[in-house]
């Protein structure tokens, strides 16, 4: 064994004074309740997940990954348990599903007839956030913590008869996702709860007439094969989930791990929005090469179907405020936020 001279031992220190520090090596789980042809979803498997490995390898880290898309380790109501308790360090959480545990998460579903414009939408989103730390405490207390708000694409009627004005829905059943059951009061339809991987099945067994859905899953779910006629109600692009991590791994993160998954989570936001707005156009135009019927409500019904409704903001605000939590300063921020935005509503939601 040659022993190291002076000169030897200085190369080594100025060797180990080059090298990065020792590397973290991670494994991480992520899930999701609804398969990869949903695009926030798809996404996740083609930009998040190789992307943050990339950028933590060059950090000097290495990552492991075990993707659970379509229900492997839970369902869409179980993906905010699962990562709260920490079987999966990441996660697509389906929030319009939790209204009970992050209700104020719920805020474009109680102010419909908005927007279709995505990217605006998550725009004021993120600032909503910021206006409102009770947002973010709801999801410390389910011990996660919020990398990227992810919306999807206007909602239509997708049904099984034709619709020309909106009483046609009248004596018809259905289906939809958390409190967009609430787009149906007193409109004479019957609504009934579901999920987006249920719909084909609920309409194909006669469950449902029709369901309230975002145009880009159309086609990638093939409804139009049970419920041909789509009609273009534009209820508006809505905030129903977000991609989150586990708040204890999240705390235990160093800084520049951080840094480089929040950089990551937030190119993520912005390829998952177009890619819903992009993908709406695409599945309507496959939906019609399928068979499907595109009809489109005119304006005026439109807002005529808006007055209709009761005040479901102002409800949802009120029965917030009576539980400690501040539903009308949100509701109120909501409103303002997107004004400053661009964005009208069909009618002014709280504020009549």
């Amino acid at each position: 064994m040659k022993l190291l001279g002076t000169t030897g031992l200085a190369g080594v220190v100025s060797l180990s004074l080059a090298m990065p520090a020792l590397a973290d090596s991670f494994n991480w789980t992520i899930v999701a309740g609804h398969p990869p042809i949903t695009r926030g979803v798809s996404a996740l498997s083609d930009h998040f997940v190789p992307e943050v490995t990339k950028r933590l390898e060059a950090l000097g880290h290495e990552v492991t990954w075990t993707e659970a898309y379509a229900g492997a380790v839970a369902d869409v109501n179980g993906v905010l348990e699962a990562v709260g308790d920490g079987i999966a360090e990441f996660g697509y959480v389906p929030h319009l599903f939790e209204g009970d545990k992050l209700p104020l998460e719920q805020i474009t579903y109680v102010t419909p007839f908005g927007t279709d414009d995505l990217i605006k939408l998550m725009q004021v989103i993120d600032q909503l956030h910021e206006e409102i730390p009770e947002i973010d405490e709801s999801w410390a207390r389910n011990n996660q913590v919020v990398l990227a708000p992810v919306g999807i694409d206007t909602y239509h009627f997708v049904t099984k008869f034709p619709i020309e004005t909106v009483e046609d829905i009248q004596g018809h059943k259905l289906g939809t996702a958390g409190l967009a059951l609430n787009w149906l009061k007193d409109s004479g339809a019957t609504p009934v709860a579901g999920a987006l991987p249920d719909f084909y099945n609920s309409m194909s067994t006669g469950l449902y007439d029709g369901i309230l859905t975002f145009e880009s899953v159309v086609a990638p779910y093939k409804f139009y094969e049970v419920a041909p006629y789509v009609t273009k109600m534009n209820f508006g692009a809505q905030y129903a989930s977000a991609l989150t991590v586990n708040k204890d791994l999240w705390d235990s993160l160093p800084d520049d791990v951080k840094q480089a998954i929040q950089e990551v989570s937030d190119e993520y936001r912005d390829i998952a929005a177009n890619s819903y707005r992009e993908g709406g156009e695409k599945s309507l135009a496959a939906a019609v090469e399928g068979g499907a019927q595109i009809s489109e409500i005119a304006p005026e019904q439109r807002v005529a179907y808006a007055q209709k409704l009761p005040d479901i903001a102002r409800q949802w605000a009120e029965a917030l405020d009576a539980q400690g939590q501040p539903g009308t300063k949100t509701l109120e921020t909501y409103m303002r936020l997107s004004k400053e935005a661009g964005i009208e509503h069909a009618r002014n939601w709280g504020g009549e």
